[in-house]
């Protein structure tokens, strides 16, 4: 089963960073839970290509900063200084993502 989708429009890439917002700003009922929906994120940015390895290196870049900040949110609360630096790192590789799935288009 094929669950890659384009991001086509301004709207698809807003709902995309509205909800990577909610998710952070949200305590997640689990890391689990987190992860799933992160997962569904990029799954939303990203494109079924050639360039799989690339998009899937940038995804679990992706991942990875991802999972640290909703450790550090778990052990040191959501109001940790470090965590913006975290969303940021997160944003940037949601966007290398959607700026590979676009080069493809």
């Amino acid at each position: 089963m094929n669950m890659l989708a384009t991001v086509r429009t301004v709207d698809a890439r807003e709902s995309i960073f509205g909800r990577l917002h909610a998710l952070i700003a949200a305590r997640a009922a689990s890391p689990d839970s987190a992860r799933v929906e992160a997962r569904q994120l990029i799954s939303m940015a990203m494109a079924d290509s050639w360039q799989a390895d690339s998009l899937w290196g940038a995804a679990d870049a992706f991942h990875a900063h991802f999972d640290f900040m909703m450790q550090t949110i778990e052990i040191n609360g959501a109001d940790d200084p470090n965590l913006r630096i975290l969303r940021t790192k997160c944003r940037f590789y949601l966007e290398q993502v959607e700026a590979l799935c676009q080069s493809l288009s």
